[in-house]
């Protein structure tokens, strides 16, 4: 019993000072990967990864509280720069926290964006974002890109536009990417028009300024573990990237690809809360005295098979997909009945518009769509 004990003790021993060792190896690595000091990485084209931390925190636990003049909290007059293996840009915030080099109230707007990251300008410079190419040729216009500033999808913009009454642009353009506005960003969104209150408890915002899972997403015991745990936050990111994410979460699994039902068209749309969203937009912006117009930003699966941004059932049947009935065909179906005004880019848009690997738009996709869009708006103006 004594040397049972004694090999226990032993055991035990090696057991705690290999956790500690875990931990601190883990903390390290977080703390390397997390970094932000990135004011000086040079644009090269060798791999960096480094990740945007443009929020801030609103109270120590990370939960986001949208307030009436933002939905999700950036860092006003903020500078960093953004990189992964296909783009190193610079990445810099005006004192509203908003992308934009030029400072604007909102009553001074004459055409705002809403959007999610690729009306941010996800991967491409700030000069470049389909946003500020329309500028550049409408320069009698006051342009403002709200992008990230007032969330994610077109609830997130219901609410601001609802608390922004000083908001009355002559045109609002609502960049809507087919891939997650109409299924996972709304399912990690809670919203009441009634009350216009704005929930995203899924989403929480780290001390260095990402935005990262809620802890109550993942199983248990992840879901006690991580708050304390480096090693466990180390081991749920490697997971998180992988083929095998799924295994960490309880009820929700976020920011996935479109159901198959929604991808090929076989759901209806008539009920989509991002749809009704769009409906409410369209009338706010017409009693302000402006035009909504709606962006559809098309997964770059229709371009290319590179890395589809689609569900893995689909990836051997994107051809069937594109030619069938889809979600894109879907959506302009009902916007169409609810006379609701949108812009199609895919007729400028082609392979070279995607990055290879990133389901965003490069800077040359920014700007055929931009240039594309603009046509469009001074059509409407004429």
């Amino acid at each position: 019993m004594k040397k049972f004990l004694n090999n226990l003790k032993k055991y035990l021993i090696i057991f705690v000072i290999t956790l500690i060792f875990l931990e601190i190896g883990s903390y390290i690595v977080l703390r390397v990967t997390s970094s932000s000091s990135s004011k000086n990485a040079q644009t090269t084209s060798a791999y960096v990864n480094i990740p945007l931390t443009i929020y801030k925190q609103q109270n120590e636990e990370g939960i986001i509280e949208p307030l009436k003049k933002v939905v999700v909290p950036v860092k006003e007059n903020y500078e960093s720069r953004w990189a992964n293996r296909e783009f190193n840009i610079s990445v810099k915030t005006n004192d509203r926290g908003m992308r934009d080099v030029e400072t604007l109230e909102n009553h001074e707007v004459d055409i705002a964006f809403f959007g999610d990251s690729f009306t941010f300008g996800h991967g491409v410079e700030v000069e470049d974002r389909y946003s500020d190419v329309l500028a550049d040729s409408l320069p009698n216009f006051k342009v403002a890109n709200y992008g990230y500033f007032s969330g994610f999808q077109p609830e997130h913009y219901e609410y601001f536009i609802r608390n922004n009454k000083d908001l009355k642009a002559k045109h609002v353009i609502v960049g809507m990417y087919i891939g997650n506005d109409l299924a996972s960003d709304i399912q990690e969104t809670n919203y009441d028009r009634e009350t216009n209150s704005l929930e995203i408890p899924m989403r929480m915002i780290s001390e260095e300024g990402s935005i990262y899972n809620a802890p109550k997403l993942y199983v248990f015991p992840v879901n006690k573990l991580i708050k304390y745990s480096y090693f466990t936050k180390l081991v749920v990111k490697m997971i998180n990237r992988s083929h095998y994410r799924a295994v960490l979460f309880e009820n929700l699994l976020p920011n996935v690809p479109n159901s198959v039902a929604l991808e090929t068209g076989q759901e209806s749309l008539e009920n989509n809360r991002g749809i009704i969203a769009l409906q409410e937009l369209d009338t706010i912006i017409a009693e302000r005295g402006g035009k909504l117009t709606v962006l559809l930003i098309p997964q770059n699966y229709f371009f290319s098979r590179k890395n589809p941004h689609i569900h893995p059932e689909l990836k051997e049947k994107i051809t069937e997909v594109i030619e069938g009935d889809n979600v894109y065909k879907t959506i302009q179906k009902e916007l169409t009945k609810r006379n609701i005004d949108f812009f199609d880019p895919m007729p400028v848009l082609s392979e070279s518009s995607y990055f290879d690997q990133d389901a965003h738009w490069n800077k040359k996709g920014h700007h055929e769509a931009g240039q594309a869009l603009a046509n469009h708006i001074k059509k409407l103006q004429q």
